[in-house]
């Protein structure tokens, strides 16, 4: 009876939560030219005209008070599937006796309805989505996006209005939208559903991997990371509904570390330096596929960094042969130069804000925030050399693309939480799991600071708002201080992450 109770309450919320994704989807139809009709975006005006007169809609549906009523019609079902997630965690996390071996599957499955409700949604927020098509087009006609900007051609009926830029992405992505590009041919609305499908593989194949990682150990810690992952709306909103590639990347991060757990050799370097050539930031994983090489084989120093360096042959190969197509010179990087000028919602604003309010510098402060994550990231490297565990190597995976994430990279826009969404989900219980959750439920609420005009420009409050946020967050979904499961598992074992996988060797 109990068992049961937990279930009806997970059908409960994600059936709300189910109505929520699918109320977004279909708003999205009114939002995007409500939102783009204030911009100057003609090509974007231009499809919806065209797409009302291709569904015998005229004029094309608006709502009445622009982007202020975007955001009142967004937010609403974003803060019941945000309130759905944390209703959830909290329930498995104090009801933890009552879950069974049952409960994975029946969370699975709601996660995967969530992104079968995103996949038809249109891009509101961003044009981002688009630009794999423009950047495509050029590649399939043989210019080089990383020395060109966008041509006329390559904009053609797309709702792009984007500023010209070179090529921000990696060179395999853009290897993978010409090919979309070539197999559409030509149709705009068969590039998009492919762009679709090829986004909604990721999403899924990353959800799968995550439950598969988790499998063999404590059924609750399995549950936390189906929800970690697959319910917080950030995930398919950004990776099916806005449709950003970042997915991609955190799916071929999540195959590197399950090929890893598994004992595999060969192949979990290649999977690395895939989603290095797809999205570029993933590369410091590279430190930590050395560390557990060199302290699992238990060798000495010289021949394992031999032996490493033997499995990174075919790699570098494959990372040179993609890099090499488009690489004249170091105008390559000029697109991703020119977007890390950009500066917002890092913990390092969050701190400006309270600067401002204070009315003086806080400067040891801001140099202790951006160094906090790497100095973290370095401990669990250090950690997993020194005593290899399974749990110490998906804290590490976590801490370096924490690292990467939060004080790297200068600026955070919501869809980057998608690349440590599955790391969190693979240590749900851990404190920096807990608070890279709690950005990710604050996040997509801060669109309201870049498109409701008494609120825009003012990205330093909304720093502070989202970190603040994020650490309530963090306090709420702690787990309990002390705690013995049914069958005897201790909170350790439940909360801090440790799984085991099929092959793995915790020595």
């Amino acid at each position: 009876m109990r068992s049961w109770s937990l279930r009806r309450w997970i059908h409960l919320l994600g059936a709300a939560a189910l109505v929520a994704y699918l109320s977004m989807t279909l708003l999205s139809y009114v939002q995007a030219p409500t939102l783009w009709q204030g911009e100057h975006a003609p090509r974007a005006q231009a499809f919806f005209e065209s797409l009302a007169g291709s569904l015998s809609i005229t004029p094309t549906p608006r709502l009445a008070d622009g982007s202020a009523a975007v955001i009142a019609t967004c937010f609403p079902p974003l803060a019941v599937a945000s309130a759905v997630t944390l209703a959830i965690l909290l329930l498995l996390i104090h009801r933890r006796g009552q879950v069974d071996a049952t409960l994975p599957r029946i969370l699975l499955g709601w996660a995967l309805a969530f992104g079968a409700a995103c996949f038809p949604a249109f891009p509101v927020f961003t044009q981002d989505f688009w630009l794999s098509v423009a950047w495509g087009r050029m590649i399939a006609a043989g210019v080089n996006p990383y020395y060109t900007a966008f041509t006329p051609d390559s904009l053609a009926g797309l709702p792009l209005d984007h500023f010209p830029m070179a090529m921000s992405y990696g060179p395999l992505w853009g290897l993978l939208s010409a090919g979309i590009v070539v197999v559409s041919g030509g149709s705009v609305l068969a590039a998009a559903i492919l762009f679709k499908l090829v986004l909604g593989a990721a999403w899924a194949g990353t959800l799968v991997l995550v439950d598969k990682i988790t499998r063999t150990g404590p059924v609750p810690d399995r549950c936390l990371a189906i929800v970690v992952f697959g319910w917080t709306p950030l995930s398919a909103t950004q990776s099916l509904g806005e449709g950003h590639n970042d997915i991609m990347m955190a799916l071929l991060i999540t195959l590197w570390l399950y090929l890893l757990l598994r004992g595999r050799r060969w192949t979990p370097p290649i999977a690395l330096i895939v989603s290095v050539v797809c999205k570029f930031t993933t590369a410091p994983l590279f430190l930590l596929d050395a560390a557990f090489l060199l302290r699992r084989t238990g060798a000495a120093v010289a021949p394992s960094v031999v032996r490493y360096a033997v499995r990174l042959v075919i790699p570098v190969i494959i990372g040179l042969t993609v890099v090499l197509l488009f690489y004249r010179s170091f105008r390559f990087f000029d697109g991703i130069n020119l977007i890390r000028g950009w500066e917002f919602l890092q913990p390092a604003d969050a701190v400006e804000a309270v600067e401002e309010f204070v009315g003086f510098s806080l400067m040891p402060l801001t140099v202790a925030v951006i160094a906090f994550f790497p100095v973290v990231a370095l401990y669990w490297l250090v950690a997993t050399v020194g005593s290899f565990s399974t749990e110490r190597i998906l804290r590490a995976n976590l801490a370096v693309m924490a690292a990467v994430l939060f004080s790297a990279v200068p600026h955070l826009w919501s869809w980057y939480l998608v690349w440590v969404l599955a790391p969190a989900a693979l240590a749900p219980g851990w404190w920096l799991s807990r608070f890279v959750m709690g950005t990710a439920i604050m996040t997509p609420f801060t669109v309201a600071f870049w498109w409701i005009e008494p609120l825009s420009g003012h990205q330093e409050p909304a720093a502070l708002t989202v970190y603040v946020g994020a650490l309530i967050w963090m306090y709420v979904t702690r787990p309990p201080s002390t705690v013995t499961s049914d069958a005897g598992v201790t909170s350790a074992s439940l909360w801090g992450g440790g799984v085991r996988v099929p092959g793995s060797s915790d020595r």
